[in-house]
């Protein structure tokens, strides 16, 4: 259909490349994508993982902990890191979409869709590598290994596990995921030894196996990792308190209850039309309905929402948008002839499966779980492919052609002007020149925010030597110092917090010499929190933007 397509693949992921570099250069992000630089500098710095940092998130930066060493063995500072990550994480993006074009071949040429759809997404338009970004790249380069998988080979089996390693860091829930996939391949591998016949290469007991020792030599590195700085014990000492997370702790049936109510929630109609269609389809017995109908009549229902989510919306609709494209692609597979069962059971429920894990992961609802069905989505286009192919009526393909060109106009609009944490694209105007955020430009106010913060930090001459607690949420002013951190976690950590005390009751060496109360006002030393820290002979102080507690 397409001849040249091997030639439109590389030209258009050049041109959204540049167009998303241009982008990496506005935005400034106090928040969530400092939290994940500031995490794995902590450990670049000596801080032991599991027992130093108590953040429940922290896995991830075993990832990127070698980016960031090689980042620093040629950029002696963190001058400008948040750009550098910012560019990092769109080669890790481009390298994840070359694989998957590359593994799809038996796909044809429609594999560039999927391919660049995950490229031209990404959670809440933060673009840098985080616990959220690096699962969905891992769980989408194992599942679509798995689902293009024709013969076994050593060589794909362990490619899987160390992808399946790489999420499990991401996010420890995917090990559920592996296990139900053991347990499969055993049943199957059983089943087929003593009722006879061939067993599939990708539910064999043999690629579990090896995609098991895949996965290993990633937790040996893991675990060299972890122990080289911090004993058996003193993880069991702390893991008590990384596991404390009063905002996830809600039972097995609230959470799994929530998930479903929020889909109907934000999709309701589409979630009726779907469900109808289903029904209709079983028992339609006599085919008096022809595919057709069900195809398009769920695809149309579904443009509505990617256009009102992702034209209109303004909350994070980046995330929202990815959720539509998923149900035509079960209508698609309920009502074709030829079922691709590798596609939809490799593919299709995995992906569906670890949105509900994602829910039970996270504490942000609906924003995690609609970012996370990207993966679900990818595999959508090409069951729906498959299906309007099988059908060939031109009316169907000029549907998969809309449905698909609105579903990539959002995700495009979205990434160039969605921004997470700042002023709209049209009012980031003022250039940072110096510090973690150099090069990025951003609101005027923001820019005067950050440049008053950073004479507090010059003011404060902190070294090596110094140990810094910022309390608020301002994970950014950790990466603006040499001095290590001498909190839990470098993500928002107020007075309040009860993990405070038991830590530097676990961790003494970490009591901070210099406590920076981020945009706090003096009323913060009335409190026990101050209190606390002014009887072991901390002197207060009024700085540009907060308050400083001082013990040098």
């Amino acid at each position: 259909m397409i001849r040249e397509y091997k030639k439109i693949f590389p030209a258009v992921l050049f041109l959204l490349f540049a167009v998303f570099v241009w982008r990496q250069f506005y935005g400034f992000n106090k928040n969530d994508e400092i939290f994940y630089i500031s995490t794995v500098y902590r450990f670049f710095q000596g801080d032991a993982m599991l027992v130093d940092e108590w953040n429940n998130v922290q896995l991830f930066a075993f990832i990127t902990y070698p980016l960031y060493c090689l980042v620093r063995l040629f950029h002696d500072s963190n001058e400008g890191i948040v750009l550098i990550f910012r560019i990092a994480y769109l080669v890790y993006q481009a390298a994840v979409c070359g694989y998957c074009y590359w593994r799809m071949k038996r796909f044809g040429w429609v594999r560039i869709l999927p391919a660049l759809f995950y490229f031209v997404t990404t959670p809440y338009n933060i673009n840098s590598l985080s616990y959220n970004t690096l699962a969905f790249g891992f769980i989408l380069l194992t599942l679509v290994t798995l689902s293009s998988m024709e013969d076994w080979n050593i060589r794909d089996s362990i490619l899987s596990g160390i992808f399946t390693a790489g999420a499990v860091l991401a996010n420890p829930y995917v090990v559920l995921l592996f296990v139900v996939y053991g347990i499969l391949c055993a049943g199957h591998t059983l089943y087929r030894k003593y009722a006879g016949g061939q067993t599939e290469a990708v539910l064999s007991f043999r690629h579990f196996f090896w995609m098991g020792i895949g996965a290993f030599l990633v937790c040996v590195l893991f675990f060299v990792f972890v122990f080289s700085r911090g004993s058996l014990e003193e993880i069991f000492e702390s893991i008590t308190y990384i596991v404390m997370d009063s905002e996830r702790q809600k039972s097995f049936w609230e959470k799994f209850a929530k998930y479903f109510i929020r889909i109907h929630r934000y999709y309701k109609f589409l979630v009726y039309v779907t469900g109808i269609l289903i029904v209709l389809k079983i028992a339609d017995r006599k085919k008096k309905l022809p595919s057709m109908f069900y195809i398009a009549v769920d695809a149309v229902t579904a443009i509505p929402y990617i256009v009102y989510y992702g034209f209109f919306w303004e909350m994070v609709g980046i995330n929202y948008m990815l959720i539509p494209l998923a149900f035509p692609g079960i209508i698609a597979y309920v009502v074709s002839e030829k079922k691709d069962r590798k596609l939809f059971y490799g593919w299709y429920v995995p992906g569906l499966l670890y949105t509900i894990l994602a829910h039970f992961a996270t504490n942000t609802g609906i924003l995690t779980v609609s970012a996370s069905y990207m993966i679900a989505s990818a595999a959508s286009i090409l069951l729906l492919w498959q299906a309007v192919k099988e059908v060939d009526k031109k009316q169907l393909y000029l549907c998969f052609s809309i449905i698909l060109a609105v579903q990539f106009s959002a995700c495009v609009w979205q990434r160039v002007v969605y921004v997470w944490g700042d002023e709209h694209l049209e009012y980031l105007t003022s250039a940072l020149t110096m510090g973690p955020m150099k090069g990025i430009h951003t609101s005027i106010e923001n820019k005067h925010l950050y440049m008053e913060v950073m004479q507090d930090m010059n003011e404060l001459q902190l070294t090596k030597d110094d140990k810094l607690f910022v309390v608020g949420i301002a994970p950014w002013m950790y990466l603006n110092t040499e001095a290590e951190c001498g909190a839990y976690s470098t993500w928002e950590t107020l007075e309040t917090d009860p993990l405070i005390p038991i830590y530097y009751e676990i961790r003494p060496e970490k009591l901070p010499t210099v406590i920076y109360c981020y945009e706090y006002e003096e009323s913060i030393l009335d409190t026990e929190f101050a209190y606390e820290f002014i009887n072991k002979g901390y002197e207060p102080r009024r700085m540009r933007r907060g308050m400083v507690l001082e013990r040098r």
